[in-house]
């Protein structure tokens, strides 16, 4: 806190190219403004950038300040300076326009002062209307109420004015990113460029024993790890930026939830499975519960599978065809249609349909049921899995048939432990809040290739938790043989994305459902119990077996994505004939529910796969496609 000496005028602040006043410069620095013009400094306080001005960019300048004593100051170095305080847009340019004379404005400053005017919207316009008669490049800087120290003082109901500082006592005003570009662009201000002054720690880090500041706490540190999700400027101390005058934006409020459909629905498409296309969209059409959008997302289309997927929407009938959006993406992988298609949704909440799979009638409607009392959670609903192949027929080249029944691999509850080590819920039986997306911020990882849903499901379960309902409402088709993301990428690369998000997970504070404690202390029971080949424990605590290595968990779902590439693969079509007449001589291979299976059942089929005859035979065929 500043402590000032009766009424000592409080802003004496020098210039410094790391403070407010060199980043103002050094946004007008490079422009190549007209020589010889004035420089109008609004609320110029004691001048700080006068001469910097003067020098680098020969411009006149012009300081106006309501303080006297500011004034007086600048004119006793021999600046022009006038005591002025700012009120209705008229008398405000009628006094500019007065002292200038005549004399053209090449660049126009106001710092650290809108959060002191009373008459914030007519100061607006006043700069607005200078800008634009002058094609004058304005620059802004306030203080950023939003710092992380103001955010998580608040939270323990500490609201600390200062002298001077983030909570001035003088503010009348207060802003956030949002707010300043908002404002600025109702009265015509655009931003093209910026540079923000940021400190870690403000003068608002005070007291350093509050548990939401104290460096090392637990709270802390979650607080700060869910705030960096959302946006840059928890480090921010002053926002600095520059605009210029253009044509006012008509401000858009948000829209009051009830004006929202239930429900946005992502379908991701390249093009290349027209008819399970059609399949998706007839589903939809027959939804008990209509209050949806449908926002179909083509990635990477050609000229002719944009016309094949506009076609299907438009054989849609009338009503659900109003409801649909086809959104073009080009570029990165399989994470940024979904990107895309969540930064354009409106709903309440977002859901991810991809184009191949199948929704009953009570898809929707369960989803907005479940949502009546758990509003905010994450939605979840019971998926089957059913496997499928590619046929030809006299009427199509390609078309999918369902050749086993309804597989329940995927429990009717969510389990937040299980879920941290595989993903038991496929993205069309679960429904994320919007704000998870549009407030929290949170992204699908666009670095990973694969398991980009789980990533996505881990990080937001922990921050909205999850209601289940055991209702199954999907079925979510499985591909023997073909193209799938599963045969797209290799077990490295599968194996490298797991251990990533698992790090990234383990890197930061989990927020765990009640129950968990209970959970926790059973499952480490059981493990002590009976963890295989314990014989002691280690110095550190933790379990070993009597090689002296600590058990993994970690290689069982990778053993369940190489099982699925066998069973997806064409050597295992090709080997099927073969399978038959192995179990009339007895040598038959058991084939595991890869879902279910354990470690041991997995490595038993795939290396009695691996060293079979058929196998070995069919390798030139692999090794021709790589």
């Amino acid at each position: 806190m500043t402590i000032l000496k009766g009424n000592e005028y409080p802003y004496k602040f020098e210039y410094a190219e790391d403070n407010v006043y060199g980043h103002v410069f050094s946004l007008i620095e490079d422009l190549e403004l007209p020589k010889h013009g004035v420089h109008l400094d609004i609320g110029c306080g004691w001048g700080a950038i006068s001469d910097v001005i003067a020098v680098k960019k020969q411009l006149h300048y012009i300081g106006i300040d309501a303080n006297q004593e500011a004034v007086n100051h600048l004119l006793s170095e021999g600046k022009e300076a006038y005591s002025f305080r700012l009120t209705d847009s008229q008398s405000n340019l009628e006094f500019i326009e007065r002292i200038l004379n005549g004399r053209p404005i090449s660049s126009i400053s106001i710092i650290d002062t809108l959060e002191h005017v009373f008459y914030l919207e007519e100061v607006m316009d006043t700069i607005s209307r200078l800008s634009l008669k002058y094609n004058a490049p304005v620059i802004i800087s306030v203080p950023n109420f939003t710092h992380n120290d103001v955010v998580l003082k608040l939270l323990c109901n500490k609201l600390d004015e200062t002298a001077t500082g983030l909570l001035d006592k003088t503010h009348v005003n207060i802003f956030s990113e949002d707010r300043l570009v908002a404002l600025c662009q109702k009265y015509g201000l655009h931003q093209i460029k910026q540079k923000d002054v940021r400190r870690e720690k403000s003068d608002q880090y005070f007291p350093k024993e509050l548990l939401t500041l104290a460096e090392k706490s637990s709270l802390r540190q979650l607080l700060l790890n869910l705030r960096k999700e959302m946006d840059g400027n928890g480090e921010v101390y002053q926002f600095v930026r520059m605009f210029i005058a253009s044509h006012p934006v008509k401000h858009k409020y948000p829209a009051p939830q009830e004006q929202r459909p239930f429900l946005s629905i992502i379908t991701r498409t390249v093009g290349d499975r027209p008819e399970e296309l059609k399949e998706v969209l007839l589903c939809l059409t027959g939804q008990e519960c209509t209050d949806f959008e449908v926002i179909v997302v083509g990635h990477n289309l050609t000229v002719e599978k944009q016309i094949s997927v506009e076609g299907i929407i438009n054989s849609t009938p009338e009503w659900i065809r109003s409801k649909i959006r086809l959104v073009r993406v080009n570029g990165g992988n399989r994470s940024t249609p979904l990107n895309v298609g969540f930064e354009q949704a409106n709903g309440q909440y977002i859901t991810i349909l991809d184009d191949d799979d199948i929704v009953f009638s009570n898809w929707v409607k369960e989803f907005k049921e479940l949502s009546k009392e758990h509003y905010g959670k994450i939605l979840r609903t019971v998926s089957v899995r059913q496997e499928y192949d590619r046929i030809k027929t006299k009427y199509s080249q390609s078309c999918s048939m369902a050749v086993s029944g309804f597989k329940r691999d995927y429990p009717p509850e969510f389990d937040y432990f299980t879920m941290l080590h595989h993903n038991q819920s496929p993205g069309l039986c679960l429904a994320f809040p919007r704000a998870l997306f549009h407030d929290l911020k949170l992204r699908f990882d666009e670095s990973i290739n694969t398991i980009e849903d789980w990533d996505f499901i881990l990080r937001g379960a922990f921050i909205c938790g999850v209601a289940s309902s055991p209702v199954v409402t999907n079925i979510y088709r499985w591909w023997r043989k073909g193209s799938n993301s599963q045969t797209l990428h290799s077990e490295q690369e599968w194996n490298e994305n797991y251990q990533y998000v698992l790090r990234k997970i383990d890197s930061r504070h989990l927020i765990l459902p009640p129950g968990s404690a209970k959970k926790i202390n059973w499952l480490v029971d059981a493990y002590i119990k009976n963890a295989h080949s314990v014989q002691s424990q280690n110095v550190s605590g933790q379990i070993v077996n009597e090689q002296g290595i600590q058990p993994t968990y970690d290689s069982l779902m990778q053993k369940r994505e190489v099982a699925h590439q066998i069973l997806a693969s064409d050597s295992w079509f090709i080997l099927k004939p073969f399978k038959k007449l192995m179990r009339i001589f007895g040598k038959q291979i058991n084939i595991p529910d890869v879902f279910r299976a354990n470690e041991k059942e997995l490595d038993d089929f795939i290396n009695n796969v691996k060293s079979s005859i058929g196998w070995k035979i069919t390798g030139v065929i692999r090794r021709i496609r790589e």
